[in-house]
């Protein structure tokens, strides 16, 4: 017979054992060979999507034990736990329905992403400010309606927080919420009704580390002065566009002052006065957006301080100076985009307009401008668009002004007194998509140099045309042709159903007999 203390000291290493086995193994997520995901996580997300509606069978492949493999699930490789939930939509079948309280199971998801879907309105549900340890949450064109709830303000580990383009009705009475999120890198409030917040700088400069502020459309009334100490040292994004603010910007403002700043985005919100020298304190940034405003006077020479300036948007606007001294106050360095059209520019452009070589897209249209178009734009070498419609420009064009332009695609040279003169043998060097020429001089002959590929807009509209209308424009790639108030003679040529040409105008000319009728091909 065993020793009966050997056989108790037995029993009790076995007990031990299998109680060490028995907390490691529970402590295993896998409750089945090979599979990741968590029991109790997987129940909720079934949950969680049995209060949606799914026109689309977005989630259809969430069935089966490996929740891990659902789409738009993400779980952690070392403990099985969900940690991000990416659900968005970007089709006409959106999801919908309720956000269930099983939501609140998934304890460790950091990312929620239930962007461009359609919650029909209802308000974003308080329980999502209950889920800590999001560092991300994307609501954005979601249809949320309503109030947005200061909840969110619990969320204080959340690095980006995007409520963009809102239901209508969506709004915050105060922006203190979003003042206890210190952590915020990214925020976008777009199209939701701020207007009885009068302190929402105050809100925002409680944010150190904020680099991307989208505040479009919020019904703000006060761009206020700089505090005492400015804690958005790190904003490197600042989008402010189509909100009321109707005031002047002074030098002290601060905007003006913000040393990180890239992109500054100031379109449609009623600032008027002149800009002020300080926007030459802006040593970092690459898009400067003040369009659609009522900025008046000269742009300042500090804005050449700006050598990373590569997107200048000041059009619509009342600026009024000569337009090569405005030239001669930019960067020309890595100046991409300029947009000065409706302003009340005069003058002649000059020669050494080819000096900004990396320009892309110039818009000059509706100024006050004279003299003709120098030679020296063939050395803007990456131009791919040009508008100088409605000036007072004259002159002629030749084959010599578009030598190296073979990247324009966008020309528009409209309402000016031009004449465009190239031979008749002449090749385009570029591929024009849309050309627009009204009133000004191409013929007599029509152009065979506008049969090109690509050109689906094309206006010759009153530019003394005096010929036939050439049979190639029944094979062309035009969607919308204008060839009225010309001398066209001759019969239309006769188009295929197949053509996509959907706008045709050919009044004021002399063709004669019966229009043919499109055909079949």
């Amino acid at each position: 017979m065993a020793d009966p203390t050997q056989l108790v000291r037995f029993v009790t290493i076995l007990a031990m054992c299998f109680l060490l086995f028995h907390r490691s193994s529970s402590a295993l997520p896998p409750t089945t060979a090979g599979t990741l995901c968590i029991p109790r996580e997987r129940d909720a997300l079934l949950d969680f999507k049995a209060g949606l509606t799914d026109p689309g069978n977005l989630m259809s492949s969430w069935r089966g034990v490996e929740c891990c493999r659902w789409t738009g699930v993400v779980c952690s490789n070392r403990t099985g736990h969900v940690v991000a939930l990416q659900i968005s939509s970007e089709s006409m079948d959106k999801l919908g329905g309720e956000i269930r309280s099983s939501l609140l199971t998934l304890r460790h998801m950091k990312q929620l992403d239930l962007s461009g879907n359609d919650f029909g309105g209802q308000p974003i549900p308080e329980l999502i400010g209950t889920l800590g340890r999001l560092t991300h949450l994307d609501l954005s064109y979601s249809n949320f309606s309503g109030r947005i709830p200061p909840h969110l303000g619990n969320l204080s580990n959340l690095v980006s927080l995007r409520l963009k383009y809102m239901a209508h009705g969506s709004y915050s009475p105060d922006l203190a919420w979003v003042s206890r999120l210190r952590k915020l890198q990214v925020l976008w409030i777009t199209y939701v009704d701020l207007s009885a917040v009068a302190d929402w700088f105050h809100a925002i400069n409680m944010l150190p580390y904020l680099i991307d502020l989208d505040l479009t459309s919020c019904g703000l009334q006060n761009i206020v002065p700089p505090p005492v100490h400015s804690n958005l040292t790190s904003l490197e994004s600042l989008t402010l566009d189509l909100n009321p603010f109707n005031t002047s910007l002074g030098a002290k403002n601060w905007v003006w002052n913000l040393p990180s700043l890239q992109g500054l985005s100031l379109s449609s919100c009623g600032i008027h006065g002149p800009i002020p020298d300080a926007v030459g304190n802006l040593t970092s940034i690459q898009t400067l957006d003040l369009g659609f405003n009522m900025f008046t006077g000269i742009v300042p020479s500090t804005i050449k301080k700006q050598k990373k300036l590569q997107n200048l948007l000041l059009h619509y606007n009342f600026i009024n100076m000569d337009v090569a001294e405005l030239l001669h106050r930019l960067p020309s360095n890595e100046l991409y985009v300029l947009f000065l059209e409706e302003n009340h520019l005069t003058g002649s452009l000059p020669d050494q307009l080819g000096h900004f070589s990396n320009l892309t897209i110039i818009a000059l249209d509706n100024n006050k401008l004279s003299g003709e178009i120098p030679v020296g734009i063939r050395e803007l070498i990456n131009l791919s668009d040009i508008s100088l419609t409605s000036n007072n420009l004259h002159g002629t064009i030749t084959e010599d002004h578009f030598t190296n332009l073979t990247n324009l695609q966008f020309l528009y040279i409209s309402d000016n007194s031009l004449t465009v003169k190239v031979d008749s043998t002449w090749k385009a060097p570029f591929s024009l998509v849309q050309a627009d020429f009204r009133s000004c001089i191409l013929g007599p002959q029509f152009p065979s140099w506008l049969n090109q590929p690509h050109m689906i807009d094309l206006d010759v509209s009153n530019t003394s045309i005096h010929d036939n209308i050439p049979v190639w424009i029944a094979n062309s790639s035009a969607q919308y042709l204008n060839l009225s108030r010309n001398r066209l003679a001759g019969m239309l040529p006769t188009f295929s159903l197949s053509s996509p040409l959907r706008i045709l105008d050919v009044s004021s000319n002399q063709i004669v007999g019966r229009f043919q009728h499109f055909q079949t091909t």
